[in-house]
């Protein structure tokens, strides 16, 4: 039965007063242990005073209904002795804060998918030009609060412990240890914990509740997968996917979603209507075959091109002979029992190292089969040739910012650096801004939009943007700068060239004669003007 209010009332609030309860992890997961309930117990009533909401999240929560009520406060607080987040409280030596290492223990298949996955390592931004423009140019040496308040918050922080001057944890009054207030609270998903882990569940599993229903909806992820840089949710929202899903009934019936159904949620058997980002992303669905897709909390499985990077390129995943993970670009995948370099980040105290280290492959699911992933999926709603044709709208959006935006203008950036005319990060001069808010924001967004149906973002708040920009801003700036460094010549041969090529033509031209008069006839039919 529920540990619910009523069933405490008469609780003797003094046990536990004195001693030390159960001071380890493993201790607390013995759900059948009688010390262990009574420990529950005295936090639930102590805390219905202290955090009301806090207790009736838990209490209507999965972890409530799991085990007669006994998976509560103690199983997951607990602390180890030696864990320095740990302290006595009220006879418990307790932690407040839990790493995917807690979670990994009932959880652990969900652990260990999530641990390589784009969301854990969300963290490691510290070596980014993003990070730079917070922390540094956003930033003040002794004001982190645009990081702390910015892009830690999704990307999570490096939690650190506030220390004496001989490295020993400062603590409060009532003995909790003291965190350094830029990198907590934090519930970034990417969050890099004291014990090592990285990545924080409650990004998506909000506590106390931890329903798997609310992960399941789209505005869930929207906390950080929308603005000017990556706007997914806007996208989705646009989208036939996002309207079919905003149009239906949450609950059960017709035309519904049963979004709030406990346990597993699979498309075709418990929902049908619409998919939402968790269903292309991570979740089940019924195969051709009737069988049933297993879901992943490693959100890139069926991701085939990197959406993010200034040049995209199609992405494969490789399995290193010891069990590391990372995806290798290229058209062409690598093969089992080639060497490949592994990049990680280390937690080193406060900071992270970063390691690179040539390992052997063993084994590597190739880009096409992360996109026959996908594909299976997509067949639930639709089929096989409406699939196949979408996909290659969709690689010729991105081989057209790819071909006729990024690489002249990656290239044009590598000369810049190369002759000493592009300094440090650039963003000393206005070039800086503009190239990243080609690739960074405008280029991300039609890549993206793109990839989940949304039109207007794909050409409006996209490759329209993008076109302007590159002519209008991007080149003159690279001359510019070529001008003042004595090289104008050189830069302006290049940039002729370009402009020379195919799809460049129109700047001279300016479009046929025979095309500006059938729009100039249109406008006048439609506007009067």
């Amino acid at each position: 039965m529920y540990l619910i209010r009523s069933a405490f009332i008469v609780l003797i609030l003094g046990i536990f007063a004195s001693g030390t309860a159960f001071a380890t992890t493993q201790a607390s997961f013995d759900v059948k242990n009688p010390k262990n309930h009574e420990i529950n117990k005295k936090c639930i009533m102590c805390h219905l005073k202290e955090n009301k909401s806090l207790v009736l999240q838990w209490e209507n929560s999965p972890h409530a209904a799991a085990k007669e009520g006994q998976i509560a406060c103690y199983t997951c607080h607990a602390a180890e002795k030696d864990d320095e987040l740990g302290y006595m409280h009220e006879g418990a030596f307790i932690k407040t804060i839990l790493s995917p290492n807690d979670c990994g223990k009932c959880h652990e298949p969900e652990a260990k998918q999530m641990a390589p996955s784009h969301h854990a390592t969300a963290g490691e931004i510290m070596a980014s030009l993003d990070n730079m423009l917070a922390e540094v140019v956003g930033g003040m040496p002794t004001n982190k609060a645009n990081m702390a308040s910015g892009c830690w918050q999704c990307h999570g922080s490096v939690l650190t412990l506030k220390r004496d001057k001989d490295g020993k944890v400062l603590r409060s009054k009532t003995d909790a240890p003291q965190l350094d207030h830029n990198t907590w609270p934090n519930t970034g998903i990417g969050r890099i914990n004291p014990d090592g882990s990285k990545g924080v569940c409650i990004a998506c599993h909000s506590k106390h509740s931890f329903r798997a229903s609310v992960a399941r909806q789209p505005e869930n992820c929207g906390k950080c997968h929308l603005g000017p840089d990556h706007p997914q949710k806007e996208i989705y929202e646009e989208s036939k996917h996002g309207i079919a899903f905003y149009s239906a009934q949450l609950g059960g019936g017709s035309n519904a979603m049963n979004i709030m159904k406990d346990g597993k949620w699979v498309l075709g058997d418990d929902y049908y209507t619409a998919p939402t980002c968790s269903t292309c992303h991570m979740g089940s669905f019924i195969k051709v075959n009737g069988s049933v897709a297993a879901n992943s909390h490693n959100v890139g499985d069926r991701i085939s091109w990197n959406l993010r990077a200034p040049v995209s390129s199609k992405l494969n995943r490789v399995t290193f002979t010891d069990g590391t993970v990372t995806d290798i670009t290229g058209e062409m995948p690598p093969r089992p029992g080639q060497k490949a370099k592994y990049k990680t980040y280390v937690r080193e105290g406060n900071k992270l190292k970063k390691v690179v280290a040539e390992k052997t492959i063993d084994t590597v699911i190739t880009w096409k089969q992360r996109r026959n992933s996908m594909q299976e999926m997509c067949k639930s709603c639709h089929g096989i040739n409406q699939i196949h044709d979408f996909y290659k709208q969709f690689d010729d959006l991105v081989n057209l910012y790819n071909d006729k935006f990024a690489k002249p203008g990656k290239k044009l950036v590598g000369m810049l650096k190369k002759d000493g005319i592009w300094e440090n990060t650039g963003f000393q001069h206005k070039i800086g801004y503009t190239w990243f808010e080609i690739w960074h924001h405008e280029g991300r967004r039609a890549r993206m939009a793109v990839a989940m149906n949304a039109p207007d973002y794909t050409h409006w708040h996209g490759m329209y943007e993008i076109s302007r920009n590159f002519y209008q801003e991007f080149l003159p700036e690279v001359q510019e700068l070529a001008d003042h460094a004595g090289q104008g010549e050189k830069y302006k041969k290049v940039i002729q060239e370009l402009l020379d090529r195919p799809e460049n033509l129109w700047i001279r031209t300016g479009g046929s004669a025979e095309t500006m008069k059938l729009i100039e006839e249109e406008q006048k039919l439609r506007y009067d003007q």
